[in-house]
């Protein structure tokens, strides 16, 4: 009786002293202030990325400003802030359009490259002219100039020639092509031989038309047709009218 009297008092403490069925409130206020904070940091960083996402798009729907281009090149900022109205009409009918200055350097470039030979350098710069073409004018300059082996002759011609672009000048523009006129001069000298000397000024009419800018097309347009006349020749060397290039094509697109 006694022993079993004796361990009721410690089966009791035991059951005292185990941990009981809920925590003491000091705990659970710490885990609470630990979420808690936990969730505002998780909002915080929400709102910043909210925020970076807005600031994203709002920028790259920001309309650019401006920049005038006056016919000889020179070029002008103005803040788009402070461009009237009309201005800012005019720049978004155009802004799919090439400026003419950039008509005017690729038709420069063109002329140079197609007209202005080289025996030297015909290969590349007849590679390059056809690069600025339409896909179907590029085939069929190819085409004729392969079968007059246009590359070959010229290179054992050996000649140079001097191209002056004596007039150029956009006659009519339509929404995706323009019709260009130039009046060319070439001179056209022997690499070797100094008696070879001739002169013929030209007429070149061109069709270009605009296309997405590439790599390429880096001015977006391309020669869609090409037609040229002799307007006036002179040769004290035998060369012809018909010792210039591929005389014309067209591509009806």
């Amino acid at each position: 009786m006694g022993q079993a009297a004796s361990s009721v008092p410690r089966t009791v403490q035991m059951v005292d002293s185990a941990p009981g069925v809920s925590s003491p409130p000091a705990i659970w206020s710490a885990f609470a202030r630990q979420a808690a904070w936990k969730s505002w940091v998780l909002l915080l960083q929400l709102a910043i990325i909210v925020l970076l996402v807005v600031c994203v798009i709002g920028l790259s729907h920001k309309e650019p400003d401006v920049v005038l281009v006056t016919p000889d090149g020179k070029s002008t900022y103005v803040n788009r802030s402070v461009a009237g109205d009309a201005l800012v009409r005019f720049l978004a009918d155009q802004k799919q359009q090439p400026s003419e200055t950039t008509v005017v350097h690729f038709t420069k470039d063109f002329l140079n490259a197609f007209l202005a030979v080289n025996s030297s350098t015909i290969e590349s710069a007849w590679a390059a002219s056809l690069t600025m073409m339409t896909p179907s004018l590029r085939a069929k300059m190819a085409k004729e100039a392969g079968a007059q082996k246009l590359v070959e002759t010229f290179k054992l011609m050996q000649i140079q020639t001097h191209l002056t672009i004596e007039d150029l000048a956009l006659v009519e523009r339509f929404e995706r092509a323009m019709h260009v006129r130039a009046t060319v001069a070439r001179h056209n000298k022997g690499l070797l031989d100094d008696r070879v000397d001739a002169t013929d000024k030209l007429v070149v009419d061109l069709i270009l038309v605009v296309v997405p800018r590439s790599p390429n097309s880096p001015d977006g347009l391309q020669v869609a047709e090409y037609r040229n006349k002799v307007v006036s020749l002179d040769s004290s060397a035998g060369l012809t009218e018909g010792g210039a290039a591929v005389s014309g094509g067209t591509d009806a697109r």
